[in-house]
């Protein structure tokens, strides 16, 4: 059994009950599109052919949902 020190497994289903309904903020079908990409990264479909075959990590996983950097800032910078 792996260890998980930094809950990546919890953090990754928390996300995932928490979104049921769609992530916010985003459209209803980019929602739709994110969350099966997502879910089938989870379970190790529509990977790179170059790429180990089958599912990914958590660790992997948390940063698919995680909107990049440069999309968080709120205000530009001066």
């Amino acid at each position: 059994m792996k260890r998980d020190p930094y809950k990546h497994k919890e953090k990754y289903y928390a996300w995932k009950i928490a979104v049921r309904s769609g992530i916010p903020r985003i459209s209803e079908k980019n929602s739709e599109l994110t969350l099966r990409y997502v879910g089938d990264m989870e379970v190790g479909r529509n990977i790179s052919s170059r790429s180990t075959k089958g599912p990914r990590s958590f660790i992997r996983l948390n940063t698919l949902h995680q909107p990049s950097k440069s999309k968080r800032r709120t205000k530009a910078p001066n």
